[in-house]
C-alpha cells in the first residue's frame, strides 16, 4: 500500500509572526539548533584534546564561523551562484526599485540578499565562507589550520542536516516528479499554477470553510498558503493539482548530515592519532558522494549543462579541496612516522 505518495507537505514554515515580515522560523531556529549543538561537540573534543583550538577562544571561533562563515558565505553564495546568473543585474535593478518603492510608501523592505527570512543559503557558499573564517583565525592565532578544519568537518554534518530539515519544512528544493511510493506533494509548489487555476481554488477554498478568503494578502498564492497551513481539506484540494516528488530534501538531510557525522565522529574518538587534515579530506569526499548522488533525485534549481546540475559541478571544487586535504594529511602521516 501507497503511504506516503498522497503526503501533502503543508507545513508552515513560520512558528510564529513577530512584526512587519519578521518572524520566528523553522529555518532560523534550524540554524540555531545546528550552531549550537556543533559548538558543544567541539567543545567536548576541547575538553578531551582531541581538537586543537582550546576551549577559551572557541566560542570566539564558533561565532564568527556561525555568522560570517555560515550565514554571510552561504548568503552570498545563494546570490552569486543562482540568484545573480538568473536574474542579472536587471534583477538587482528592479529589487532596488521595489525596494526604494516601498520606502515610500512607508512600508518596510530589504534588498533581497538582506531577505534571509524568506530563505536561499548555498552549502557551497557556507563551506568557502566557513574554509575563509578559519583562514582568518589560524593566521591570528597561529593555529593549524588543516587541524581546525578537521574539527569543523566533523560537526559541519549536523548543520547540513538541521538546514535540510528546514528546507523541507519551508516546501522549498523540491525533488524530481516520481511515482514511487515515497512521494510527496509540496503546497508550496503551487505559485507554479496559472493565475486562473489558482483563482478557481480560493473559489474551492472558500466554498470548504464557508467563508471569503479576505484581504490581508496580496496575491491569491499567499491567500491559499495560509489557509493550507491549518485547514488539511483545502490542502488536499490543491495538492490535487500538484505532482508527487521525491523528497530529496530529506535524502540530503540524511546523506549529507546525518550519515556523515555518524562516521567521522566515532572514528575521530577512535583515531586520536589521526594525521591533521585527514578528517576534512574524508568529509569533502563523503559530502561530494552524497551531494552528487542525491542532486540525481533533486529538481535542478539552476542550470543543467551535459547531464550534470550546477549543484553537481559546484561540487567538484569540494572534491578539489578534498584532495589539496588528503596530500596535507599524507605528508603529516610521514613526517610523523
Amino acid at each position: 500500500m501507497n503511504l506516503l505518495a498522497f503526503y501533502t507537505n503543508n507545513l508552515d514554515p513560520v512558528i510564529v509572526h513577530l512584526f512587519g515580515p519578521l518572524a520566528l522560523r523553522w529555518y532560523g531556529l534550524a540554524y540555531v539548533a545546528g550552531f549550537i549543538l556543533g559548538y558543544l561537540v567541539l567543545q567536548w573534543m576541547s575538553r578531551r584534546k582531541i581538537y586543537c583550538v582550546e576551549e577559551e577562544p572557541l566560542g570566539d571561533f564558533i561565532t564568527a564561523i556561525c555568522i560570517f562563515g555560515v550565514l554571510c558565505g552561504g548568503r552570498l553564495g545563494e546570490f552569486f551562484f543562482y540568484w545573480l546568473p538568473e536574474n542579472g543585474l536587471s534583477g538587482i535593478a528592479a529589487d532596488l526599485q521595489s525596494v526604494w518603492a516601498a520606502w515610500m510608501n512607508g512600508q518596510f523592505a530589504l534588498p533581497w540578499v538582506f531577505r534571509v527570512y524568506e530563505g536561499g543559503m548555498a552549502s557551497h557558499g557556507g563551506i568557502i565562507g566557513v574554509l575563509c573564517v578559519a583562514i582568518y583565525f589560524c593566521c591570528k592565532h597561529k593555529w593549524n589550520l588543516a587541524a581546525v578544519t578537521d574539527g569543523l568537518a566533523i560537526v559541519a554534518p549536523l548543520g547540513l542536516c538541521f538546514g535540510r530539515l528546514a528546507n523541507f519544512i519551508n516546501g522549498e528544493l523540491w525533488g524530481r516528479i516520481t511515482d514511487s511510493p515515497i512521494g510527496v506533494r509540496f503546497i508550496s509548489e503551487a505559485y507554479t499554477l496559472p493565475l486562473t487555476k489558482l483563482e478557481e481554488l480560493c473559489t474551492g477554498a472558500e466554498h470548504i470553510i464557508q467563508a471569503p478568503l479576505g484581504d490581508e494578502t496580496a496575491t491569491p498564492y499567499e491567500a491559499l498558503m495560509q489557509l493550507c497551513y491549518s485547514n488539511d481539506a483545502v490542502a488536499a484540494m490543491v495538492a490535487a493539482q500538484l505532482p508527487t516528488r521525491y523528497p530529496s530534501q530529506l535524502f540530503e538531510a540524511f546523506g549529507e548530515g546525518l550519515l556523515i557525522f555518524c562516521i567521522l565522529f566515532p572514528l575521530r574518538l577512535l583515531w586520536k592519532k589521526a594525521p591533521h587534515g585527514i578528517f576534512s579530506a574524508l568529509f569533502a569526499f563523503l559530502y561530494a558522494a552524497a551531494r552528487i548522488t542525491c542532486e540525481c533525485f533533486k529538481e535542478p534549481d539552476a542550470g543543467v549543462w551535459y547531464g550534470i546540475t550546477e549543484g553537481q559541478w559546484l561540487t567538484l571544487g569540494v572534491i578539489a579541496a578534498g584532495l589539496v586535504f588528503l596530500v596535507i594529511a599524507l605528508r603529516n602521516a610521514r613526517r610523523a612516522a
